[in-house]
């Protein structure tokens, strides 16, 4: 996304191995120009989906989607970039997570977790044990673990490990999940139960030249 702009607007890329395709920028969030990767904010869309659709992305840009795990294996290959994860809760209260080195890998290898650099933010690290994990999805199982389905369990679907202290494509539920996790859950602010109001995902350029 360009840098040096205002408001939030959609911008068609093209990057290799893809057709061209629109990415959604957001300047509010951050104060620069970022990648929106991902956005729940009610109820309305499922993001309980199966592998092909995670592979392909869902939703629209104007309501909640999600961009797809091709695409952002693509745009993480095309330069370095940080990961901002923005949260609001129930009472309004907003705090944030970034990771200053994100890069997730092909299909080939699952879209696993590769990097995700150094945490800041004041939400606390809720990500950084899914590290050089693989994708999973409840019809794909590619957790660590041998006698359990994460996705299944979670209602979601993530990098998950054994399951995981995020799910952030879990379920909609109005601050409380009914199980541990099942949410969408980032347990080192409100704890393992809770489930957000709100939740943006979004990249932007590790190194900005101007």
């Amino acid at each position: 996304c360009p840098q040096q702009q205002g408001g939030v607007g959609p911008l068609e890329i093209t990057l290799p191995g893809l057709e061209p395709f629109e990415i959604l920028c957001d300047y509010e969030i951050t104060g620069a120009g970022y990648t929106v990767i991902a956005s729940r904010s009610n109820v309305e869309l499922n993001f309980f989906r199966n592998w092909t659709e995670y592979k392909r992305g869902f939703g629209n840009y104007s309501g909640d989607f999600f961009i797809g795990l091709d695409k952002l294996h693509a745009i993480t290959k095309s330069q370095p970039y940080e990961l901002y994860i923005h949260l609001e809760d129930f009472e309004g209260n907003t705090r944030f997570a970034r990771y200053d080195d994100f890069y997730i890998e092909s299909e080939n290898s699952l879209y696993k977790l590769t990097t995700l650099g150094t945490y800041t933010g004041d939400a606390g690290d809720s990500l950084s044990v899914n590290k050089g994990f693989k994708f999973s999805t409840y019809d794909r199982d590619n957790d660590a673990l041998d006698t359990q389905n994460c996705a299944l369990e979670r209602l979601g679907a993530w990098w998950y490990v054994d399951c995981t202290r995020s799910n952030l494509f879990g379920m909609y539920f109005v601050e409380t999940s009914p199980s541990s996790a099942s949410g969408m859950a980032w347990y080192d602010w409100r704890g393992e139960n809770y489930s957000y109001k709100k939740m943006k995902m979004l990249m932007g350029p590790k190194y900005i030249c101007y």
